[in-house]
């Protein structure tokens, strides 16, 4: 954007007092303070009806006119600003959320992530009620994900119409059985019929089984 030598009006803020849109401050690290006090700095000039040039918003803030021009391309660039020659309108953009990285979550999201999805493929999208409650075998009763996995295919296995309620009491007959983990559910293989099977790569999706390994290599060393 070139630098402002002609005035130019403002548009945006006809109907509303001066306040300070709380996106403006979440932007602050993207955006860079030069840039956020620019805006904050025509928003007051536009309410006070004041005709406005980069020389004005420049003195007001005590910076050069190349600052302000470079303040202006970065909000044009970010959204905060329309720019019509001599017209720039001010705007408040959506910011989308940040999807989480998954390698920022910890070994139990992750691994609950993984079961939910499992689920899904296995049983259908789960509702609110049964991720809350297969949550609550994970954290509550400390359950291993791969455990619960092989309970829905043993579920799965075993009737037509899978619930959660029938895989609560497939969990709660090992649980009385001292199985929590995986290898506790190897050394009692006559627990789940699935486990007479070769391995259970004909019974899971996949894809499932792919992330599964990605997820607890150990389980599938050969």
């Amino acid at each position: 954007m070139s630098s402002r030598s002609d005035n130019f009006t403002i548009k945006g803020l006809e109907k509303m007092p001066l306040q300070i849109p709380v996106e403006l401050l979440i932007a602050q690290k993207s955006l860079g303070i030069t840039a956020v006090m620019t805006w904050i700095n025509m928003a007051l000039f536009e309410q006070q009806r004041q005709p406005v040039n980069a020389a004005l918003i420049a003195e007001a803030m005590h910076i050069g006119e190349g600052e302000v021009s470079k303040a202006l391309a970065c909000l044009a660039d970010h959204g905060w600003i329309i720019d019509n020659g001599n017209e720039i309108k001010l705007c408040v953009p959506d910011l989308k959320p940040v999807e989480p990285d998954v390698e920022l979550l910890d070994p139990m999201q992750k691994g609950f992530e993984w079961l939910v999805n499992f689920w899904t493929n296995r049983v259908g999208v789960p509702a609110p009620e049964d991720m809350q409650r297969l949550m609550f075998w994970v954290e509550q009763k400390k359950m291993s994900h791969e455990v619960i996995a092989v309970a829905i295919e043993e579920m799965c296995s075993s009737i037509s119409n899978p619930h959660i309620g029938y895989l609560e009491g497939i969990l709660r007959h090992w649980l009385v059985e001292g199985v929590t983990t995986y290898q506790e559910l190897l050394d009692k293989p006559y627990l789940a019929k699935i486990l007479h099977q070769t391995r259970l790569e004909p019974q899971i999706n996949p894809e499932s089984e792919r992330k599964w390994k990605e997820l607890f290599p150990d389980e599938f060393d050969s």
